[in-house]
């Protein structure tokens, strides 16, 4: 190759080289840009992310928080916890890098059904469905709390779950599944926690089982039982439980009476004052509510029951009554069961209290419940006292 040949060659190699060096520079810039300036590795949350956010945010980012925020409230719903909100829903928004992007903050009573890693694993869950990742806050309050993220600097859904500080109270009443109409309503105005417990097989029982939670009620088996008074052991239900039945034959009764419940979070006696007191019987109860995975509240109605006992010797969540609020049907006197409710959840923390399905009941009651949460208690379902 001759000289003029040469130095031709090599101008245009060293072009090469240096074109080749330039798209090299590029490239890097490109992939540090990709890496610094679309996701950031930080994460502003006090903790370590326990699934890894999505990739580079590129959706719209109402609509992919409007997304997130439903499954996640959907969960909640499925693990029964949305009905525990204790604030209204804050909306906010944050800009990054001049966009806007929603975000939503929503706070809970912290539940005791429900350790912070099942929660968080529930929780994850949905986020993972729709391409988000979950990072878990701590406090030294007791609280949880879980920030819900797309991108790193955005968190467009932050739950947090909070414990209660005031002395609660947990109102449940007995006797549903005859109502209909003002009974009902009276019901529904509480507009704080309550629990009914539902007599199996009677005219209303599926149908309000049903309804109940759309209106933040919670749904118990009210399981009729031998009580000591007499005339009590007729044939106005379709099951009596009787002292000194067959054990089988009563765990097939109470599968039966929870199987016709939909939404049956837990269950307790109805009279049973007899039934109660007997210790293979309750054993036969307790192994039914075992098996549907439900707790047991001993309504107390005789100081020798051992419902409670036998539900913690298998191993079953309980509670029992502490105060009857209508054994005499009067404004006067179930305001004064319900002093005694407070005095008592004011020296323990908690106070159950039982009272009917009497629209007397109902209706001091609705007046009464205001009253009660401005003095500082807190109204909290059967399913948040059983131990």
């Amino acid at each position: 190759m001759k000289f003029q040949d040469l130095r031709e060659w090599g101008g245009a190699r060293g072009l090469l080289l240096n074109l080749l060096g330039i798209l090299g520079m590029l490239a890097f810039a490109f992939f540090w840009w990709r890496r610094h300036w679309e996701a950031p590795a930080s994460v502003t949350a006090p903790s370590a992310p326990l699934s890894a956010a999505s990739p580079a945010f590129r959706a719209d980012p109402t609509e992919a928080t409007q997304k997130l925020l439903k499954a996640l409230n959907q969960k909640l719903q499925q693990m029964d916890l949305l009905k525990l909100l204790e604030e209204d829903v804050q909306a906010g928004a944050s800009t990054v890098q001049g966009q806007v992007f929603p975000s939503y903050e929503e706070v809970f009573r912290k539940p005791e059904c429900f350790s912070p890693a099942r929660m968080s694993q529930g929780l994850g869950e949905a986020a993972r469905s729709c391409g988000a990742g979950v990072s878990a806050l701590g406090s030294p309050d007791g609280s949880t709390g879980f920030d819900f993220t797309y991108d790193a600097r955005w968190t467009p859904v932050r739950i947090l779950f909070k414990p209660g500080q005031a002395p609660r109270i947990c109102l449940i009443i007995d006797d549903g599944g005859y109502q209909e109409g003002e009974t009902l309503e009276a019901l529904y105005r509480f507009k704080v926690p309550v629990t009914v417990s539902i007599i199996p097989d009677v005219e209303f029982s599926k149908n309000l089982a049903e309804e109940f939670p759309d209106h933040g009620v919670e749904v118990m088996c009210h399981m009729p039982m031998e009580g000591h008074e007499q005339g009590m052991v007729g044939g106005n239900y379709k099951v009596l439980l009787k002292k000194g039945m067959d054990p089988a034959l009563a765990e097939k009764d109470v599968e039966e009476a929870l199987s016709g419940l939909p939404n049956c979070r837990g269950l307790n006696n109805h009279m049973g004052s007899l039934a109660t007191e007997d210790p293979s019987l309750m054993t036969g109860v307790c192994e039914a509510v075992k098996a549907h995975g439900l707790f047991v509240i001993d309504s107390r109605t005789s100081p020798k029951s051992v419902m409670e006992k036998i539900g913690r010797e298998e191993g079953l969540p309980t509670a029992h009554r502490n105060v009857f609020l209508d054994n005499l049907d009067t404004p006067g006197s179930i305001l004064a069961q319900l002093d005694k409710t407070a005095a008592y959840a004011q020296k323990h923390g908690l106070a159950v209290a039982i009272g009917h399905f009497k629209l007397v009941t109902l209706q001091t009651l609705e007046v009464a419940i205001p009253k009660l949460k401005n003095e500082g208690f807190q109204f909290v379902y059967a399913s948040e006292v059983v131990k």
